[in-house]
């Protein structure tokens, strides 16, 4: 059985010709057909991604990571996280600090924090969201109005109020 490799130049070329749904982003090859989504950025890519290995209800967790997300967002090395035989993912723990999960919890979601992470000395998003409470890094979104940034109106589940949704804070 032969092996066919495809290189990224090859990937780009093919992409920009026939428009197939396959992009090369520096080294991530973004395929919206054969890629598998991580569950934290929901990008779905040909990289490598580390597979929860809990099992829910006799069945195993299909929830997966990249290996950015693990490591920007939890401190993990996806790598070493994917050789364990009993690695639960951070949703399975519920410590996960995706969009989706944080607004379940009640809480903004967080944006891109992994530079103020950083900034202040923590290893992870995951570190500082433990340390400083997740309630004080809620993402807000603004809304462009007349040429002025004003902060729209949020619920407690981060959604838009109604008088927001409608303008009447506008």
């Amino acid at each position: 059985m032969a092996v066919v490799s495809t290189s990224a130049s090859q990937i780009k070329e093919a992409n920009q010709t026939n428009g197939n749904g396959i992009r090369v982003v520096g080294r991530r090859i973004y395929d919206s057909e054969n890629g598998k989504t991580c569950h934290q950025c929901r990008q779905k890519t040909m990289d490598f991604l580390a597979p929860c290995k809990n099992l829910k209800k006799d069945k195993q967790c299909t929830i997966k990571y990249c290996h950015k997300c693990l490591l920007n967002r939890y401190g993990e090395k996806a790598e070493e996280f994917a050789l364990l035989i009993d690695w639960k993912c951070p949703k399975c723990r519920d410590i996960c600090n995706c969009s989706c999960c944080m607004k379940k919890k009640g809480h903004n979601p967080t944006g891109i924090l992994v530079h103020t992470a950083k900034k202040t000395g923590f290893s992870s998003v995951s570190e500082l969201l433990q340390a400083k409470g997740p309630e004080n890094f809620g993402y807000e979104k603004f809304i462009k109005d007349t040429g002025v940034l004003k902060q729209a109106s949020k619920g407690v589940y981060g959604h838009f109020t109604k008088d927001a949704w409608e303008g009447k804070f506008f």
